[in-house]
C-alpha cells in the first residue's frame, strides 16, 4: 500500500478549523463497567503531538459524568477512562451526550452531536472494510512469495486485491465529500494516507478546502501536500512531458520513446531478475491484450545485464510488445531520467508525450485506460 510522507498523526498534530467562535461546550453522560473512576477529556489540537487534558472528573455511583471545556474551533477530543478505553468526537454543539459501556466500548452512542455520530459510523465502516483489504494484501504478499506459483492465480489475487483497493478507497473519497464537519473531514483525510495515492488525497484536499473555506488547517495541510508532492520525483512527473531516451531493442535497433508519440504508452521498467516485476507481468500482458487495438501500447524498458536472461524471461512470460535496454542495469541512462528507486515502475503518457498516470497497477491501470479510452 502507498504511504505518504505525512502519516496518520497528521490528523492530530495538524488540526485548525473553522474561524468562528464555538466558545464553551459540555460533554455529559453515562459510563457502565469503568475500569477506573477518574474520567479526562483530551483535547488533540493544532500543533500538538500529544492529546492537552481540558478537564477531568470522577464518575459518580451510577456511572454518570459531566465535563467543560472552551474552544474556538470545531475539533477532535477524547473521552478517555484513566488506563482504559477512550472514545473520539466532535465539539459541534454546545451539549454533547455519550453513553457507554467499557466492556463494549465501540458500541458507545453519542446524541447532541452530528459529527461525532458520523465519526462514530465512520470508524465502525473503516474497521469492517480495511479487515478484508488487509488480509487481500497479506495472500497476494503470500502467493507471489510462493516459488513457480501459477501466474494466473498471481493475476487473480492481484485483481482483487486491486478492486478492494478502490472499492475502500471509494469509500474513503465519498465520506470526505459528504462530510459536513471539518473535523470529520480532517480525520478522514488522515486515514487515507494509508492507501491512497498523494495526488489524490491532494484533489480531496483541495475540494476540502473549497468547501470549509476559513479553514486554516486544511490550509496549511495543502501547502505541506504541495511541498511534499514537489519533492518527490515519482509524483512529480505526473502532468508533465515524458523524459524522452534511447535505447536499443532486442535486435540492437534503437528506438526512442518519442517515437511512439500519438499513441498511449506504457513504459513499463522492469527485468529479468525482479520477482515482483515477474509476478506483475501478467497484469501487464491481460492489460496489452485488451487494449492493443484501441491505441495503446507498451514499451518494455529492462534493467538486466544478462542480455539472454532479459530474452528468456520475456519468451516466458509472453510479452509481446517492444522491449529496449542498455543492458546497464542501476547504471541505466534512465535511472537518473525517471528517478527510479525501485522496480517494477512504470508511467504511462498520452499521445502528446504527457505522463498522466505513475506507478498504476492492476485494476488502477485498468480503471485509468477505461477513462481515457473511451
Amino acid at each position: 500500500m502507498k504511504q505518504f510522507v505525512l502519516g496518520i498523526v497528521l490528523v492530530f498534530t495538524l488540526f485548525a478549523c473553522q474561524q468562528k467562535k464555538y466558545g464553551a461546550f459540555i460533554v455529559s453522560g453515562r459510563i457502565e463497567n469503568a475500569p477506573a473512576n477518574k474520567i479526562l477529556l483530551e483535547a488533540l489540537p493544532f500543533g500538538a503531538q500529544e492529546p492537552v487534558v481540558v478537564d477531568s472528573t470522577t464518575l459518580s455511583s451510577n456511572g454518570n459524568f459531566e465535563l467543560r471545556g472552551t474552544a474556538t474551533t470545531e475539533g477532535l477530543y477524547l473521552l478517555a477512562i484513566e488506563n482504559g478505553p477512550q472514545v473520539l468526537f466532535i465539539n459541534d454543539s454546545k451539549d454533547i451526550k455519550v453513553v457507554m459501556d467499557a466492556h463494549n466500548y465501540k458500541a458507545y452512542t453519542t446524541n447532541g452531536s452530528p459529527a461525532s455520530t458520523a465519526l462514530h459510523q465512520f470508524l465502525e465502516q473503516y474497521s469492517t472494510k480495511f479487515g478484508p483489504l488487509a488480509d487481500a494484501y497479506l495472500q497476494a504478499d503470500s502467493i507471489q512469495n510462493t516459488p513457480h506459483a501459477d501466474s494466473a492465480l498471481i493475476a487473480a489475487v492481484n485483481l482483487r486485491k486491486e478492486t478492494l483497493l478502490k472499492n475502500f478507497n471509494g469509500f474513503l473519497e465519498q465520506t470526505i465529500k459528504e462530510s459536513n464537519s471539518p473535523a470529520l473531514t480532517y480525520y478522514v483525510i488522515g486515514k487515507a494516507f494509508k492507501t491512497m495515492q498523494p495526488d489524490a488525497i491532494k484533489q480531496l484536499t483541495d475540494a476540502s478546502i473549497a468547501k470549509f473555506k476559513d479553514n486554516t488547517g486544511l490550509l496549511r495541510l495543502q501547502e505541506i501536500i504541495n511541498g511534499q508532492m514537489a519533492t518527490d520525483p515519482k509524483i512529480a512527473l505526473m502532468n508533465k512531458p515524458a523524459p524522452d531516451f534511447t535505447l536499443a531493442d532486442t535486435s540492437g535497433k534503437m528506438v526512442s520513446l518519442s517515437s511512439f508519440k500519438g499513441k498511449y504508452v506504457l513504459v513499463d521498467f522492469w527485468a529479468s531478475w525482479c520477482s515482483p516485476c515477474r509476478q506483475e507481468n501478467p497484469n501487464v500482458v491481460a492489460t496489452f491484450n485488451k487494449y492493443k487495438d484501441k491505441n495503446f501500447t507498451v514499451l518494455g524498458v529492462s534493467l538486466d545485464t544478462d542480455k539472454a536472461a532479459w530474452l528468456k524471461a520475456i519468451h516466458q512470460d509472453h510479452l509481446t510488445w517492444t522491449h529496449i535496454s542498455d543492458l546497464k542495469q542501476w547504471q541505466s541512462s534512465v535511472v537518473d531520467l525517471y528517478k527510479i528507486t525501485g522496480i517494477p515502475f512504470n508511467v504511462l503518457v498520452n499521445p502528446q508525450g504527457i505522463i498522466i498516470g505513475v506507478e498504476l497497477r492492476g485494476a488502477g491501470l485498468l480503471d485509468k485506460l477505461a477513462e481515457v479510452l473511451k
